[in-house]
């Protein structure tokens, strides 16, 4: 007959082993991952879903983005590794949606815990959490947008928790260079064209990005993004700015008070009828 204090560490056992075997894979997993340029920027790395093949070496050749990720049987919306051309593998939430596969650039909540008040570096490489509020990193997004045409599609939850959408049939970034510059295509949804409409004050279409330390945009009085708090394709200042810290605008749906915006890219195509 075991003595209580012997039953009770073989609970305890029981209980911790579980959870010490997790740690353990998660660790075992990360190591085998480190060559991921932005694996830092996800929380558990058991959760990317193609890992297994990236470790096994399975994925040669790699998906450049989450619609080659989609139309190589991956229908399931998470986590992947892709390796864009001119980089090295990074890992970045797709949205499978039935008919294609998006790749998320920035998701953004109101009351995140990000600050997005970020100097230049920061931006470039990316910061938050692949799977909840993040920036991907200008740098990657400028990547990911010289690969193929294309299309940008910004879903916004209003005030009121309406779910919203602009897209633009054209998305690209320019190089570090040009200060990563935007250019955007016709526009096209239901929250209204805040980015490139030339009736409003402020026009981001190629305006050039701005973060704390440095000042692309044409405010002759102080640098727009370190005054609102987040790195933006400024004007003087904005209509549009989702990426500050208890502020998602977007002046022909919401004003500062968007519940939640997400940024989502893919390649255009014809292979089924989509918006």
């Amino acid at each position: 007959m075991y003595s209580p204090k012997i039953l009770l560490a073989m609970l305890a056992l029981l209980y911790l082993s579980p959870v010490t075997n997790s740690v353990d894979v998660e660790a075992k997993v990360r190591k085998q991952l480190e060559e991921i340029e932005n694996i830092d920027l996800v929380k558990n790395a058991t959760e990317i879903l193609n890992w297994r093949d990236v470790v096994q070496r399975k994925a040669i050749p790699y998906m450049r983005d989450c619609e080659e990720m989609f139309q190589a049987g991956h229908t399931e919306s998470g986590l992947y590794i892709i390796r864009p051309v001119s980089t090295r593998k990074l890992v970045v939430q797709c949205y499978m949606d039935g008919c294609n596969g998006w790749t998320v650039i920035q998701q953004n909540t109101i009351n995140t815990e990000i600050t997005w008040s970020e100097d230049w570096t920061t931006y470039k490489y990316g910061f938050g959490n692949l799977e909840a509020d993040h920036w991907l990193g200008t740098e990657y997004i400028r990547l990911i947008t010289e690969q193929k045409w294309y299309k940008v599609r910004i879903n916004l939850v209003d005030a009121d928790g309406a779910h919203k959408y602009a897209a633009y049939d054209s998305f690209v970034v320019d190089s570090e260079e040009n200060g990563y510059a935007l250019k955007l295509g016709t526009y096209e949804g239901n929250a209204g064209d805040s980015l490139s409409n030339s009736g409003l004050k402020n026009i981001h279409d190629n305006m050039r990005f701005s973060c704390r330390d440095h000042d692309n945009d044409r405010s002759s009085l102080y640098n727009c993004a370190d005054q609102h708090g987040g790195g933006w394709w400024y004007d003087n200042c904005f209509n549009a700015q989702l990426n500050a810290k208890g502020s998602i605008h977007w002046s022909t749906l919401c004003q500062q008070n968007c519940r939640k915006s997400i940024i989502l890219l893919r390649p255009v195509h014809m292979f089924c009828n989509r918006v």
